[in-house]
Parts: structure tokens; sequence; C-alpha cells
């Protein structure tokens, strides 16, 4: 795998020796990223991170900040030499934690997140639940974008509360949908 953009552009990032991580590829990251705003100087959250590659692209394209969250602890180990490789330790967390543990440990922190991607376990109920613990623990900065990652097989219920379908962007590519929610108002969730 390597970085698609950015000043990090290019770089590898060590090849995982799992099959329970399925990284996003390099066209949905560059899409994705094409979609964002700039993610420069903002605060970035990986959810079910698996390899990280999503996270290093956001630092590579400025990112003050990410937060990976990875419940395999090998999986975790190899996100944490990589961000060891590239000298990121000042602008990375890395949580080895279940995505429920992980928001709720990071919602008692001070600050919010401008994006976060989450990629659950395709077509294993995963996408309503990161939702819940997303809108639970208020984690969305104001004006900010959270982006799932899911197979075109699984639905996302009719969104109530605190976050809507940002617009018509949702993307298809292949079998993988990319969909952007956003705060209904440009407010506190």
């Amino acid at each position: 795998m390597r970085i698609t953009g950015g000043e990090m552009r290019g770089r590898r990032i060590s090849p995982l020796t799992t099959r329970d991580v399925r990284p996003t590829p390099d066209a949905v990251r560059e899409s994705l990223f094409n979609i964002l705003p700039p993610v420069a100087g903002q605060n970035f959250l990986d959810l079910y991170a698996g390899s990280g590659i999503v996270g290093f692209e956001a630092l590579s394209r400025g990112a003050k900040y990410v937060a990976f969250v990875e419940k395999q602890a090998a999986v975790s180990r190899k996100i944490k030499e990589q961000i060891a490789a590239f000298g990121l330790e000042n602008a990375s967390l890395v949580l080895t934690v279940s995505v429920e543990k992980g928001v709720a440990a990071l919602s008692g922190r001070a600050e919010r997140y401008d994006v976060i991607f989450a990629d659950p376990p395709y077509e294993r109920g995963w996408i309503m639940k990161t939702l819940d613990y997303c809108r639970k623990h208020d984690l969305l900065a104001p004006g900010g974008l959270l982006v799932l990652q899911r197979s075109v097989r699984e639905e996302i219920a009719r969104m109530d509360g605190s976050l809507e379908l940002a617009g018509v962007d949702e993307r298809r590519y292949g079998d993988t949908v990319l969909t952007f929610l956003a705060h209904k108002s440009k407010e506190k969730c």
C-alpha cells in the first residue's frame, strides 16, 4: 500500500499479515480526499483503522492530528510502528480498543474531530452501531463530516437526530459506498 497524496505521497505502508483487514483501495482513498474539504489543520478520527492508511493519508495531506482506533493488537502495533517510522508521534494517537470503547474514551478529551472516517467490517451490522456511538459521544466538530465506508448491500436507516445526509454525496465504487454525513446545523451535536 502506498500513500496517494500530500507530502508523503508514494511512501509505502508496511503490509499486514492478517486477512481480517480490508484496506481502503487507492482509488477510493483518492476519491475520498478529493470530495472532502481540505483536511490541512484539521483533527481526523480513523475508526476501525485497520492498516491506518486513511489516517496516514490525512496526515500526509496536512491534518493537524489523527486518532486511530483499532481493536486488533497486532494490527494496532503495525500502525504504531508506521507512525514511529514516519516521525508522526506528536500528531497521532492509537487506541487499541473496540470502536465503542475508543469513542467513549475520546469523548472525555477536549478535542472534537472535523472528519470522522469509519470503515467497519462489511455486512456485520456495524454501520448503525457506529452512527449511534458517534451521536451518543458527540465527537464530531460543528460543521464536521462523518464518512462511512460500507458495502452496497448495507443500508443506512433514515437519520433522526443530530446527523443527516450531507446533500446527495453518496458515492459508489464497485461494491463499496462512501456515505457523507454532517451536522444538521453548524451548532454542536
